[in-house]
């Protein structure tokens, strides 16, 4: 059995609804070798956009689905904040819109609450004319997105019967409150699963993280400049423990890992993210239990009095790009390793499936949540090296654990020093290689060091001395 304690959470979050809506969607999303990156805040203003027009059984249903009855309406004044500023959030793009046909005569206090309680685009097309229809919504999308979001519908979604139609697009690429250097950059090996590993470059940084860790996982969450957001990664302890990790997630459960997080220095390591990924909404909804809107049960008089309506998609389509403005063959013969096992410093090895979220500091609304199991850029490694890559990172995880210290030497000049683990300035480091094969080893000692973790060879940074006790 996975354990997942200890967890106390202090107070129930504003978003709670938010961030329950968005663990049951990321459920209908995931599929078990996939990428998932979706924006569970987006989504729900578009619905809630909806929600306003509706009446009856449909209007119970979206109050079920989106937990609407968990929170008082008042809860929800940040959220709305969070996306009427969205645009000038650093790097944020958020925009919704409900298109109904222009045949049609809207009820003026839907389009006014749409607009301003929601920051909702009311938009008309004709939908009898496809191509037009289609046109209107993708250059839409495109405007509000700096040309980085295009295609959000194809002709597919749209026939001569449709009325009502919610178009949803996100766009963010994030920058660091303290970045990565690009020097510290280097390829090493991300395991999806046992049929594949591939070859990544991987960013990595020393800083002070607010950071959360049970027997089960590590948790750390990485802060943006100029805005109130920030990446988290849930990370199993196992390297393919994720899907016992995603059984368990939820939204109080979340909210106490935030809440437990303290600040700690932390060695992060951690792939170059880049997805984009489009949805298709209806099927995942229907499933959460909004049927009703997308059939003839549907009842949107609070939109059109004399029409019936139902909603024929909901479209969603994300972009996201997190890296450091690297040069890519800064440091791609660098082979790292982390260093575990001591008090004041974690190591945070983001080497195989994880879960991400983007959240609001303030509200801890999820504004983005995704799991990265499949590199999309990484070169496919080998099978015949599938033993060797496991057999290191098993040396790299038992290291300093194991009570055998390696032998560390770093570079001063043309001579190599050896040092201890305390005399390591980890902030000064331009390059880490670790030699476990014995006729490697021997280069550099007689001594045994081949059944501990072997030899690490440390260069720091140019023009800087080696950190004196």
């Amino acid at each position: 059995m996975t354990h997942f304690g200890p967890l106390h959470a202090q107070h129930v979050a504003p978003s709670k609804s938010l961030n329950q809506y968005a663990f049951d969607l990321y459920g209908e999303l995931k599929d078990a070798n996939e990428n998932v990156f979706l924006s569970p805040l987006s989504t729900y203003y578009a619905l809630l956009s909806a929600y306003e027009g509706s009446k009856n059984k449909t209007k119970a249903a979206f109050e079920k689905v989106l937990y609407l009855k968990d929170s008082a309406v008042s809860n929800y004044d940040d959220l709305y904040k969070q996306e009427t500023n969205a645009d000038s959030l650093f790097g944020l793009k958020i925009s919704n819109a409900i298109w109904v046909d222009k045949k049609f005569q809207v009820e003026t206090a839907f389009k006014n609450v749409v607009s301003s309680k929601y920051s909702s685009d009311f938009k008309q097309t004709n939908f009898a004319n496809t191509a037009l229809a289609v046109t209107d919504i993708n250059r839409w999308v495109s405007d509000k997105t700096n040309q980085r979001i295009t295609d959000m519908v194809n002709p597919s979604d749209i026939n001569s019967e449709t009325k009502l139609m919610i178009s949803n697009a996100v766009y963010f690429k994030g920058e660091w409150r303290t970045k990565f250097e690009k020097l510290r950059t280097a390829q090493s090996t991300f395991f999806t699963d046992n049929e594949n590993q591939y070859k990544v470059d991987f960013m990595n940084i020393t800083e002070n993280l607010n950071y959360f860790e049970n027997e089960s996982f590590q948790f750390i969450t990485k802060p943006y400049k100029d805005s109130d957001l920030s990446f988290c990664v849930l990370l199993p302890k196992t390297l393919y423990g994720l899907e016992a990790i995603e059984n368990n997630l939820n939204a109080e459960f979340f909210n106490e890992i935030l809440e437990q997080t303290v600040s700690t220095k932390v060695w992060l390591s951690i792939p170059k993210i880049k997805l984009e990924t489009s949805y298709k909404l209806k099927s995942a909804l229907t499933n959460m239990g909004l049927n009703a809107v997308f059939n003839n049960e549907a009842d949107f008089s609070g939109i059109l009095k004399n029409e019936p309506l139902t909603i024929e998609q909901v479209a969603h389509k994300t972009y996201i790009d997190i890296n450091e403005d690297y040069t890519e063959a800064a440091a791609a013969t660098t082979t790292n390793v982390y260093i575990r096992g001591l008090p004041s410093f974690k190591t945070f090895i983001v080497d195989h499936p994880f879960v991400f979220f983007i959240v609001d500091n303030k509200t801890k609304a999820m504004v983005f949540m995704g799991r990265y199991v499949k590199p999309q850029e990484g070169e496919k490694i080998d099978k015949a090296y599938f033993a060797r890559n496991l057999e290191r990172r098993e040396i790299r995880d038992s290291g300093w654990n194991s009570g055998k210290e390696p032998l560390l030497l770093v570079a001063d000049g043309n001579e190599l020093k050896e040092v201890k683990i305390d005399d390591v300035d980890f902030d000064n480091i331009d390059s880490l290689r670790v030699y476990t094969k014995k006729e490697d080893i021997e280069r550099y000692t007689n001594e045994d060091y081949y059944h501990g973790i072997g030899v690490i060879v440390i260069t720091p940074k140019k023009n800087k001395k080696i950190k004196k006790k």
